[in-house]
């Protein structure tokens, strides 16, 4: 009964001890970072339609979006899935529910490029 108990007693701390860990320190060059940066550049949402003649845009503002309370003359780029920009756009006054209008500056943004606001224009 002694025996069992040494054994038993001795094979705790023993798992202790590897609980705690080796008790280095890692520096920082070891360290490794699970953290993204955060994008400069805001989401607005999609292109849904493009007029050519008249160089209006309808957008598809994103339920997440967070638009400036006076957004109207907001400048606004389009990008394509892998980031390449395809155009510049100035938001209107006119927003309906979850669509924005907006005015073609320059470029051919297409349907479903991206709409974000870049950092110098918040």
């Amino acid at each position: 009964m002694r025996r069992a108990f040494i054994v038993t007693l001795v094979g705790c701390l023993l798992l202790a001890g590897c609980a705690t860990g080796s008790g280095r320190k890692r520096d920082a060059a070891t360290k490794k970072t699970d953290t993204l940066a955060q994008s400069p550049f805001s989401v607005v949402g999609h292109v849904l339609t493009v007029d050519a003649k008249t160089g209006n845009v309808i957008i598809d503002v994103a339920p997440y979006a967070l638009l400036p309370l006076n957004f109207s003359g907001l400048i606004m780029v389009t990008r394509t899935q892998d980031l390449r920009p395809t155009s510049k756009l100035e938001a209107s006054p006119y927003q309906r529910g979850h669509m924005l209008g907006a005015k073609l500056l320059a470029g051919r943004p297409s349907e479903g490029d991206e709409v974000v606001i870049p950092p110098a224009a918040r």
